[in-house]
């Protein structure tokens, strides 16, 4: 069998169906082909200002490093800096003190080769500082999966509201994953995961009875007509090889009762924003199956 460049369109057409985009207010989000050392695929965001199309990581660059990278932080940020410096791409702080890589051009016809840019620097700059140090096989899916949703609720807790630590006074003694606050309500986030619908069902009870307790404080209790109890969300891992839902269908509908009503999937998290900016009263009604 003689091979022709024809095969070379088979190979364009499977790597561009690796693309996608999603619409996010005036800004796009394009998931790349190019894999960093999680095996995530890198994500670019494209935004337009003055006139430049600017193409930025969404802070995800420093958030690996920062959860895979051995070195202290003062030596990841000297060498991650010195690659930028190398592949020419600029720096800033947002709002939410997340530092952002970009690369902008006035001009329309340079926005692939910024992507590409961009692209090209995150992969080199995070496999050079992780790869030698990171063994995928020696990190547990569960563990995989929980610094995904960590950069994912960093990434979509709303302005005005904070991500704090995982244990609040209000209900001592439960480490949930996340706790979002804003100036009148907390948000109590558990993730739910399991390498075999065993070790699932074991993460759905233990969620429930937090759950169950979160309830039961004086935080759940109205005060001068709300509370500050906003809602419990138990963020399904659907990816998780024990998440077997013919297996598991009254025992999550046990924990969607004992979080009144609240179940996120992951497949489902774009969701979860609209939670999180929704009143204290109806969050407890809201159902996502």
């Amino acid at each position: 069998m003689t091979l022709t460049c024809q095969l070379s369109k088979l190979i364009q057409k499977d790597f561009s169906a690796l693309w996608t985009c999603k619409q996010r207010g005036e800004t796009i989000e394009v998931s790349t082909p190019y894999m960093l050392p999680d095996s995530t695929l890198f994500s670019v965001f494209i935004t337009m200002r003055k006139g430049r199309f600017i193409v930025c990581d969404g802070g995800n660059i420093m958030e690996i490093l920062s959860e895979y990278c051995p070195l202290p932080n003062d030596e990841i940020r000297a060498a991650v800096n010195g690659f930028a410096a190398r592949f020419e791409i600029k720096q800033c702080v947002s709002a939410i003190k997340k530092k952002l890589f970009f690369i902008d051009s006035d001009n329309r016809k340079e926005l692939g080769s910024l992507v590409f840019d961009l692209a090209n620097f995150a992969t080199t700059a995070t496999n050079a500082l992780i790869a030698p140090n990171y063994d995928e096989t020696d990190i547990e899916p569960d563990k995989r999966f929980k610094a995904k949703a960590d950069a994912f609720l960093r990434s979509v807790t709303p302005e005005g509201m904070k991500l704090k630590g995982h244990e609040i006074k209000e209900v001592p003694g439960v480490n949930f994953s996340g706790v979002i606050r804003s100036n009148s309500c907390v948000w109590l986030i558990a993730y739910v995961s399991g390498s075999n619908p065993t070790l699932f069902r074991n993460s759905i009870g233990v969620t429930k009875m937090n759950f169950e307790h979160a309830w039961e404080t004086p935080i759940a209790k109205p005060l001068g007509g709300s509370r500050l109890l906003g809602g419990t969300i138990p963020f399904i891992n659907t990816e998780a090889s024990g998440y077997q839902p013919p297996k598991l269908k009254w025992q999550l509908e046990m924990l969607r009762e004992s979080s009144h009503g609240t179940l996120v999937n992951w497949s489902d998290r774009d969701r979860l924003p609209e939670l999180l900016l929704s009143s204290s009263h109806p969050l407890s009604k809201v159902s996502i199956p």
